[in-house]
């Protein structure tokens, strides 16, 4: 009976442990995916050259994908071209079986 309760005991933390990486490999890869969706978004701006429905399009889709982005472009020379903008990219993470969840936000900048 003793070896019963043991193995059973061993077993139950074993799949908590294997439930708890596969929630953190979930989030890793949900932040992984942000990051490339903010690198595609700012790569896409780069080579619109700033255009504004460009960068609304971009916001909408981001949105769809449960994203928020944030652009801010810039002026800096006396034309008021824009040749820079920053991108902020906002996603949501969750890892259920510890209650953590939480929102962070990756930055980038196109020039």
């Amino acid at each position: 009976m003793k070896h019963i309760i043991g193995a059973f005991s061993t077993l139950t933390i074993l799949i908590l442990n294997l439930l708890l990486c596969a929630a953190v490999l979930t989030m890793s890869a949900g932040t992984a995916a942000a990051k490339e969706y903010k690198a595609a978004v700012v790569a896409e701006i780069e080579n619109s050259n700033f255009n504004p429905a460009v960068i609304a399009a971009c916001q909408s889709q981001a949105a769809e994908k449960g994203y928020e982005l944030e652009v801010t472009t810039a002026t800096y020379d006396a034309d008021r071209d824009v040749r820079m903008a920053e991108v902020l990219l906002t996603y949501h993470y969750e890892i259920p079986l510890l209650g953590i969840s939480g929102e962070q936000v990756t930055r980038g900048v196109a020039r």
